[in-house]
């Protein structure tokens, strides 16, 4: 088994001759324009190398795992396997681009070449009042073994070596898997793990000042980093390689980058070698440290090229002088009107308050949307309305008050096929001023369809 390691969660599997290419996101400009690589990778001239893979497996459905641009350059002719979803959002995704999509069933080792079998888990383990527990939005009607989750993990193993990547899923819904796991393998040899949580908080929460912010990306960094470490203990690899989280903010955004609370990835390593070092357990617990293009072969434990810290001043002159530069995808659209906004927030309004009905969720805070003078308001109450941005603190003693650029707005408001509400968020692009600074995870769940 060889491991290269592309860019963030793209992974590169070789084994008995067989090339499994894991979550494809190499071109710049995901998430509406604001995620690109350091370094660049150049896909036109690799696109040989990349449609050199026999397989693909796509974790899940966000853009830097599922790029469209990528997949769109890529050779039509190689299968996708993804998880059997309830919802069929990601197949179809993936079938209009041309490809043809394998689902397999939940934690099903399947065999898909001789001697490369590869066995896809979703996050909650298929079991809806998991997923309830902590999206809060599960139908428990549904049948079959279908998740309701976004997230999956996936083994793959051929008869000898055994590679887990658990990519973005959050471990109070992955250790529900660990049980069937143990079961069915008795080692796993490389643990692909997050280490870091792509999202808006704490850069984009305009009630905290600049230090506030500072302190809250370090505790961001930590849970992460600690997170990791949880996934490392209960799995046990013999080696550890912290992925998924490696991502610089573009064009107006950039400003933000410092501020996001994820560590970098030098700083991730040294956290989690140290923890192992003090428990005793670096010989038997490795992290596996691979720069982007490098290859790692598990046979002979030999590595492609020795692994580079970041030379942080170029990748600061990189940032300065190439990325802060790019245009965000919606900054080349005409501005819209406050009334076209208001008819569009109409439509959607119905939307959001169909789903608050059906999953029965109780808002405890008024929801705002700031545009200029004027703000869209959505009580606790679910009750639509207009008021002026500065009347806000008078009408409202609890509250989350969103704002983003009108342009980018009118296009949530028309819904999922032009803008998503959660990839606004993990974008950057949405500002928030929470009061008090609290989460309320249904807010955020529900606006997910304020929509057309």
């Amino acid at each position: 088994m060889k491991i290269k390691l592309y860019r963030s969660a793209t992974v590169g599997i070789k084994l008995n001759n067989f090339k499994i290419l894991m979550d494809p996101w190499l071109t710049d400009g995901e998430y509406y324009g604001s995620w690109s690589h350091y370094p660049y990778f150049d896909l036109d001239k690799n696109l040989n190398e990349i449609n050199s893979y026999d397989a693909i497996y796509v974790s899940h459905i966000h853009p830097d795992h599922c790029s469209e641009d990528t997949l769109k350059k890529m050779n039509k002719n190689i299968p996708v396997y993804i998880h059997s979803y309830h919802s069929k959002f990601l197949k179809f995704k993936i079938e209009r681009l041309g490809f043809k999509v394998i689902e397999l069933n939940n934690n099903k080792r399947t065999q898909i070449k001789k001697d490369v079998y590869i066995n896809i888990i979703a996050a909650d383990n298929c079991n809806p009042e998991l997923c309830y527990k902590f999206s809060g939005c599960a139908d428990f009607n549904a049948k079959g073994e279908s998740s309701q989750q976004i997230d999956t993990l996936s083994i793959i193993d051929d008869g000898k070596n055994v590679l887990m990547n658990l990519n973005d899923c959050p471990y109070d819904l992955a250790k529900s898997t660990f049980g069937d796991i143990k079961k069915q393998y008795d080692k796993i040899d490389v643990l692909l793990t997050g280490y870091g949580g792509a999202g808006p908080y704490p850069q984009c929460f305009e009630n905290l000042n600049f230090n506030e912010k500072k302190t809250e990306a370090k505790k961001k960094e930590l849970i992460f980093l600690d997170q990791a470490i949880k996934y490392i203990d209960e799995i046990k690899p013999e080696y550890y390689l912290p992925f998924a989280g490696t991502y610089t903010l573009t064009g107006k955004l950039t400003n933000l980058q410092n501020l996001r609370g994820v560590p970098r990835i030098d700083d991730a390593y040294q956290y989690l070698e140290k923890y192992y070092k003090l428990k005793n357990l670096s010989k038997t617990i490795k992290p596996l440290k691979l720069n982007t293009g490098a290859v790692f072969d598990l046979d002979t434990k030999e590595y492609s090229k020795q692994y580079q810290n970041l030379n942080l001043n170029e990748y600061n002159l990189y940032i300065d002088t190439k990325l802060s530069k790019k245009i965000l995808s919606y900054e080349n659209d005409e501005f819209p009107k406050f009334d076209e906004l208001y008819e569009l927030s109409k439509k959607a309004y119905e939307k959001f308050l169909n789903r608050v009905l059906i999953n029965n969720i109780k808002i405890k805070s008024d929801i705002f949307i700031k545009v200029d003078k004027m703000s869209l308001m959505i009580n606790k109450n679910n009750n639509l309305d207009v008021i002026k941005t500065d009347k806000i603190n008078t009408v409202s003693k609890k509250y989350v008050r969103y704002e983003t650029d009108p342009r980018l707005l009118k296009k949530l408001l028309l819904g999922p096929k032009f803008a998503h509400w959660n990839n606004a968020e993990i974008g950057s692009h949405l500002k928030f001023f929470r009061k008090p600074n609290i989460f309320e995870r249904d807010i955020y769940s529900s606006m997910n369809y304020f929509h057309c």
